[in-house]
């Protein structure tokens, strides 16, 4: 028994310095101790030597082994081992990318150690996981998972490899947060405690990576070059092992984003070449691969090297479906894919200068609302595609476009890029392409500052010019007067009230073409097929919700909506079978109960946005406030149209991947193939008229719901109170074409 412990000792001495040999070191004892009848001591060496796999690239193998772990420990309640092993299960998972894996088994590693009081195993996985959401640059649930992580500190002892474990997360996050210069000098105090303590040389290069990444945020190159070099040097002390490669390829790969940066390519690509050669020894491992490849990506198109962009380009554009395959969750997608955006942008603009603006279009598509495509595609509810995740929707090609696409639709399709904008008009049997010459910066102020006229209420003779420039800018000269037009904004367009463009004839956009809005044009097909299971307007039954009896005490600021009651009654005048909802009987669970049984859904009340957060945005009803992620478990089969008449309820804020995130996204998502939502804050008096004026064109005459929309919007504008924009330019349509 001694010497079994002995020998675990001895292997917990080797961790960090020879990771093969302290893996060879916890199975002799593993062994021995089973052999001496001494199964809890054996468990803990194989679950030393499980953690340790991963840093020689056994991944497959340590994930058998911790699995077998873990179902051990469940069935014979070892409190203790649980934790650690879905801790390192989910460290595995995102070595290899397999990011949702990765959370899972990380929550699941925390729940069991809150469960067993095991503090230690608590900030063991708060930690990674404050360190994975904020590698996907989610960063509402990284603060959450720090917050809790820098809290516990107070109540439990900290040792040196916490210590130093914390500034790590630390120096991570702040990054992330765009405070280089903080996460520089926790770095820094992380490195000089590392040297300090005598830490073995793993925990080494780790606190000089960190100081390497803090000094390349901060464009010291210099003093970057500096630590990566020294990191080398501590790397090349411990050999050529598998866990060796591992770090000397993340040091490679930083000494090229250096020389990149100091436009030295050619010495770049040869440290992105030897970081591959190093990660290519250890096939298990994929995390960082992406990473370098990025960097080669980004040198090609620095030198104007068209044909290995091109290739690169490939690699990376699949590494990328890699992702979404492996990233289920709809936050963390929004979070990592709006971060990867520019690789998009970059492979447009070279498609764009090859003069291949149909490769470029189908690029578009394939960079936008990816996640939201996936929901709207599946017959289930949101909460359950997430947990699935069968496979990935694929964005529809141009000619599937232009095949499936109504013969009354045609498409503007926007790419928002550094120096320019790319515009495509599309329909069945058109496929123009036009560009401006406008950078991105400049066409994002003078919509900022277009969109502040609007909301200070700015008439036609205030918006002319500022609105025939934006006109000049965005509207193609050969749209067809004959056809609806569905705009297909990217970034920072989806702020825009397009309805608003002022021609040279002073005229609003709006006066001369029905309009709707989708993320994608893939969307917009679909959303229009899903749209056609049942047009007719006689059958439609109808729910109604006005003025819900909110709590009070707690949105004191709030008024009784008064013109909502009456816009709900008399809207549910129009419709044969209507259900109607007002006051304290508009609750959330009549609310949720029949929802999913009528083809349109109408809610006149107050909403209240969250931009940081969306998924806590929420419909104030009676009895409890209905907050966006609890429709996940709903999917709306029957439904035909949703009209959210109340404030901002289209557009929370952008995505630059997903588009335009509010809680109108939210009920695309669920099914709904047409959503009728607003842009900003309305007016109560204003919005009352206009939406009685929209359902009655609908159901007394006839009109499809984008034709409905835009003559009500007309009746207001010709009303001398209406005539600003700001009163009747709010709403728009989103999601398909539909006839009724």
């Amino acid at each position: 028994m001694l010497q079994a412990h002995e020998i675990l000792a001895n292997a917990q001495q080797s961790v960090g310095n020879d990771n093969s040999q302290a893996i060879s070191l916890f199975e002799q004892s593993r062994d021995l101790f089973n052999r001496l009848g001494d199964e809890c001591s054996a468990a803990i060496a194989e679950t030393w030597a499980t953690q340790m796999l991963r840093d020689v690239g056994r991944i497959h193998e340590a994930r058998e082994r911790l699995t077998a772990i873990a179902v051990n420990a469940e069935k014979k309640k070892f409190l203790v081992l649980g934790p650690p092993a879905y801790y390192w299960l989910g460290m595995n998972d995102f070595s290899q990318g397999r990011v949702s894996d990765s959370a899972k088994n990380l929550k699941i590693a925390l729940r069991q150690a809150e469960a067993g009081d095991n503090m230690y195993e608590i900030q063991h996985a708060e930690d990674a996981l404050t360190k994975n959401y904020t590698k996907l640059g989610e960063l509402p649930p990284a603060l959450l998972y720090g917050g809790k992580r820098f809290s516990d500190q107070a109540v439990y002892y900290q040792n040196e490899n916490a210590y130093l474990r914390d500034k790590g997360t630390l120096a991570e996050l702040t990054l992330k947060l765009g405070f280089p210069a903080t996460s520089s000098s926790v770095a820094k105090e992380m490195l000089s405690f590392a040297e300090a303590s005598k830490f073995d040389d793993g925990r080494l290069n780790d606190s000089l990576r960190h100081v390497v990444e803090a000094s390349l945020a901060n464009n010291d190159l210099n003093g970057a070059l500096r630590f990566a070099n020294q990191s080398l040097e501590v790397a090349n002390k411990r050999g050529d092992g598998p866990g060796a490669a591992t770090t000397k390829a993340v040091i490679y790969r930083l000494l090229g984003d250096i020389d990149r940066q100091g436009n030295n390519c050619n010495q770049a690509l040869a440290n992105y070449d030897q970081a591959l050669e190093l990660y290519g020894r250890l096939p298990q491992i994929s995390a960082g691969v992406y990473q370098v490849h990025l960097g080669k990506l980004s040198c090609f198109k620095q030198t104007n090297d068209g044909a290995r962009f091109g290739d690169e380009l490939k690699v990376v554009m699949q590494q990328i479906e890699d992702y979404r395959q492996n990233i289920r969750e709809d936050s963390s997608r929004q979070a990592f894919f709006d971060s990867q955006q520019e690789v998009f942008d970059a492979a447009i603009e070279n498609a764009i200068s090859t003069g291949d603006v149909r490769v470029a279009f189908e690029l578009v598509e394939d960079s936008k609302a990816r996640s939201l495509l996936q929901f709207i595609e599946s017959p289930k509810p949101i909460a359950e595609v997430e947990s699935e995740f069968a496979s990935v929707a694929h964005p529809l090609t141009l000619s599937e476009i232009q095949k499936r696409l109504p013969d009354e639709v045609q498409l503007i399709q926007y790419a928002v890029l550094p120096d320019r904008l790319g515009i495509w008009t599309v329909s069945k049997t058109q496929f123009d392409f036009e560009q401006k010459q406008i950078a991105a910066a400049e066409l994002e102020q003078k919509i900022a500052d277009y969109q502040a006229l609007i909301a200070g209420k700015a008439t036609l003779g205030d918006l002319r010019r500022a609105g025939q420039q934006l006109f000049a800018i965005l509207v193609p000269a050969g749209i067809s007067s004959g056809k609806q037009i569905c705009v297909l904004p990217d970034k920072f367009l989806h702020r825009l009230a397009f309805a608003t463009l002022v021609s040279n004839e002073e005229k609003y956009l709006l006066q001369d073409y029905v309009l709707s809005y989708a993320p994608s044009a893939s969307i917009m097909i679909v959303a229009t097929e899903n749209g056609r299971r049942e047009d007719r307007a006689g059958d439609e039954r109808l729910l109604a919700v006005g003025n819900p009896d909110f709590d009070r005490e707690e949105n004191p600021n709030l008024p009784d909506l008064h013109d909502a009651e009456s816009e709900a009654r008399n809207i549910a005048a129009l419709y044969p079978k209507p259900s109607l909802l007002l006051g304290s009987y508009a609750t959330k669970q009549k609310f949720l109960s029949t929802l999913g049984a009528v083809e349109v859904v109408h809610f006149a009340g107050h909403f209240l946005s969250n931009g940081q957060a969306p998924a806590n945005s929420k419909l104030l009803l009676a009895g409890g406030d209905l907050r966006s992620a609890e429709l996940g478990s709903t999917k709306l089969l029957k439904n035909k149209l949703v009209v959210l008449s109340a404030c901002e309820t289209a557009f929370e804020h952008y995505n630059r991947s997903e588009g335009s995130i509010g809680i109108a996204r939210t009920f695309l998502a669920l099914g709904a193939p047409l959503v009728v939502a607003s842009q900003w804050k309305v007016d109560s008096e204003t919005t009352h008229d206009l939406m009685i004026a929209f359902h009655r064109n609908r159901r007394q005459k006839s009109m499809s719901s984008a034709e409905a929309l835009r003559n009500a919007q007309l009746e207001v504008m010709g009303r001398a109170e209406g005539r600003p924009p700001f009163y009747w330019a709010a709403f728009s349509l989103y999601g398909g074409y539909a006839n009724y």
